[in-house]
């Protein structure tokens, strides 16, 4: 009978810890697509430092996602809907997934892929370091994060049942058991759900030494939290309501960044946080102009999920700061340039016109527009979107900085619009079968204006719009003749003369 725990406390757990053996597990992906960069689960190595500060006596790391420089992240075919809880292979011939749209003629066929290394790789790895039926760990932590991977969660603790029977005590941690934690026990069945921080862990360096071959980044969280609650985000349930944020020290992130670099060699630093720039005088500037001071060493650091254009349009001297802390790229969230349709989102303290700013001041700072040093996140997919709305969308951040993230929406449990859209998710059975919610499959296609074509159309517009030619790409809004003759001839009649060969053809 699994258990769910709020608040949980590694001292709650049973048996002498100084003679505990512990496996640690992040899982396969089994996704149509899977970006590995910055794939690090930063959130089982916190755990790792922690097993080791009660003193275990022995932990082992298996990183299904782990890939080395250099090399791709492993992908093999596999079947929607399909268990490989005890099979290793996809049954044959593998089918796509098929999205349709009611009275829509077109079908987007998608294969599902598993992302990482394979189960017989994990087996082997397994029988290498001894843990066999007779010799299990005393307890096995696994981790997951999206929602919709929650399919090869339940694959991998089924197989360390069937490997190890009932003596491991299996816990299951992380995003996805956070926010449906009573999905996550009866569909994974480990023996615990941690649903919620391990508030011990929280502000623990990573723990890299599990690693055979050390990675050649590593990932920082310098604080937790945000103050606002956006309809699409799930940050507030993912910590536990928290409205105040929390930062670590300045000191503390430099030395856990100098450690890594002193130990591993690491240079490449991905800053992960709710709100990165929150506060950013008394906490992120200092410790930007920390790192750009170094002499002995250069960090180069990255922020992937993104800065609030609202709060970097604040300060020159804070984009000033990033670009001298060899901040790598620069990614502008915008939703929409409908500050009405933006306002609905529940994000009510950024407008256009911040990202306008903020664009402006990356320019500033020296990073260059137009050759993807300074991106925009474009969200789409959202419930009820209109395809006009996406496509001027579209242009004006090709316009602005030139170069678009093309951001398929997923409705997160917890969050508004997840609630807001319940009904429709639930005649569909999709809040059991989470994996149906994944952007990628245009889980919002039936009740959208857009057709198959359409939303197939809206990327391939996104992609053109960021091809580079020469470090930078066309500028459909700009100054040059081909610019102005691509515009006029737009709107002067040109398309009736395509459109009599179009015919006679």
């Amino acid at each position: 009978m699994t258990k769910i725990f709020n608040g949980f406390n590694v001292d709650s757990l049973p048996g002498d810890q100084f003679q505990k053996t512990v496996l640690l597990i992040a899982p396969p992906v089994y996704d149509t697509q899977y970006w590995s960069q910055w794939s690090q689960p930063y959130g089982l190595l916190r755990i790792a430092a922690l097993l080791k500060k009660h003193h275990y006596k022995r932990l082992d790391l298996f990183d299904f996602m782990e890939v080395h420089e250099g090399n791709r992240i492993h992908q093999h075919r596999i079947n929607t809907g399909e268990s490989y809880a005890e099979r290793e292979e996809p049954s044959r011939p593998i089918q796509p997934h098929r999205i349709t749209k009611p009275g829509d003629p077109d079908t987007l066929e998608l294969f599902r892929y598993h992302f990482g290394k394979t189960w017989q790789e994990f087996d082997a790895w397994l029988d290498e370091k001894e843990f066999t039926p007779n010799r299990p760990p005393d307890e096995i932590w696994v981790s997951a994060v999206m929602t919709y991977w929650w399919e090869s969660v339940r694959d991998l603790i089924a197989r360390l049942r069937r490997r190890f029977g009932s003596k491991p005590l299996i816990i299951l941690g992380g995003i996805y058991p956070t926010l449906v934690p009573h999905h996550a026990a009866e569909f994974t069945q480990p023996d615990i759900v941690v649903a919620g921080e391990v508030a011990e862990a929280n502000d623990l360096w990573t723990d890299l030494s599990l690693y055979e071959t050390p990675p050649n980044y590593a990932i920082i969280t310098p604080s937790r939290g945000c103050p606002y609650n956006c309809a699409y985000c799930a940050q507030r349930a993912i910590n536990e309501g928290r409205i105040k944020v929390h930062f670590r020290s300045v000191d503390d992130i430099y030395a856990e960044m100098r450690d890594k670099y002193e130990r591993f060699g690491i240079q490449d630093f991905a800053f992960y946080a709710d709100f990165l720039l929150w506060d950013f005088e008394d906490n992120l500037l200092p410790l930007l102009e920390r790192i750009a001071a170094t002499k002995d060493a250069i960090f180069r650091i990255y922020a992937p999920e993104g800065l609030d254009v609202r709060f970097l349009s604040q300060s020159q001297r804070l984009v000033d700061a990033l670009k001298a802390a060899h901040l790598q790229k620069v990614y502008l969230p915008c939703e929409s340039i409908d500050d009405e349709y933006v306002r609905k989102l529940n994000r009510k303290h950024v407008k256009l016109q911040h990202f306008v700013d903020a664009a402006r001041m990356c320019e500033k700072a020296g990073f260059r527009l137009r050759n993807l040093e300074v991106n925009a996140f474009l969200l789409y997919g959202l419930p009820e979107e209109s395809v006009d709305r996406v496509v001027k969308s579209i242009l004006f951040v090709s316009e602005i900085v030139g170069s678009i993230i093309p951001m398929l929406f997923t409705p997160v449990p917890s969050t508004g619009i997840y609630q807001q859209y319940l009904p429709y998710i639930q005649s569909r059975g999709w809040d059991r079968d989470l994996h149906m919610l994944n952007g990628k499959l245009f889980p919002f296609l039936e009740m959208n204006e857009g057709s198959v074509a359409d939303y197939i159309d809206l990327q391939r517009l996104m992609f053109a719009l960021n091809t580079h030619y020469r470090s930078h790409s066309f500028q459909v809004f700009g100054e040059t003749n081909v610019s102005a003759s691509f515009r006029e001839n737009m709107r002067n009649g040109f398309e009736a003369f395509i459109n009599e060969y179009k015919q006679v053809a």
